[in-house]
């Protein structure tokens, strides 16, 4: 049975990190257990694995192995993990009064796949970097339009006031004009393959993602 000590439980991803691992029984307060960081900046020690976003500093330790996410989204908000224009969309909708936030394309990635992931790869981590990202770029106006559609969705039905137009198959062309170059999975790839989890295919459907952060953050309103 593997076993962890897991640092970094206090921000938000390690707290859903650390959910994900003690749902399956793996202990993450094992000192002389895997030794994990989820690190955004700060002083740091040596480690097993490294788990950061992509903009924070360079780490100022060692690590045997490093998972570098790009673009991640989490409902309950990003934070420093992830882009926030997912939250300030919904933090629009909510209250347009202001100028509709801009953003950029991206290559989202569910926290649900990223954790999933780690918990498949922990006994057989490799040396070195590796990039994680969603497969499919999103256009900011893609990932707009979807939030926005879903968004009154979720207001027609709490105020009773569903129309036709509420329930027409809403399809929107997602890929941008121009894409940013996608970081390379191909490492990532072959290490879930490597472990039997048939390569890196994130599951969670981008529509069922962007629903969980309207949730979220109407909860808290």
């Amino acid at each position: 049975m593997v076993e962890t000590f897991l640092i970094g439980r206090s921000n938000l991803f390690g707290l859903l990190l650390a959910q994900r691992l003690e749902r399956i029984d793996i202990n993450t307060k094992e000192a002389n257990g895997i030794q994990i960081n989820c690190w955004t900046s700060g002083e740091a020690d040596d480690c097993d694995l490294l788990i950061r976003p992509v903009n924070s500093e360079s780490y100022p330790a060692k690590a045997k192995c490093e998972l570098v996410l790009h673009d991640l989204y989490i409902p309950g908000g990003s934070g420093d993990w992830g882009p926030s224009e997912i939250e300030l969309m919904i933090d629009w909708l909510n209250d347009p009064e202001s100028s509709q936030p801009q953003g950029q394309p991206r290559y989202w990635i569910h926290v649900r796949d990223v954790v999933d992931m780690i918990v498949n790869i922990l006994p057989s981590l490799p040396d070195g970097s590796l990039d994680v990202v969603g497969r499919r770029c999103w256009s900011h106006e893609a990932m707009t339009s979807e939030l926005a559609m879903l968004f009154s969705r979720v207001k027609a039905a709490e105020t009773k006031t569903f129309q036709l137009d509420n329930l027409k198959i809403f399809e929107p062309k997602t890929e941008p004009n121009q894409s940013p170059p996608r970081p390379n999975l191909g490492p990532l790839h072959t290490l879930c393959e490597s472990v039997g989890v048939g390569g890196w295919h994130p599951l969670v459907p981008f529509r069922v993602g962007l629903m969980e952060c309207i949730a979220y953050q109407l909860e808290s309103v």
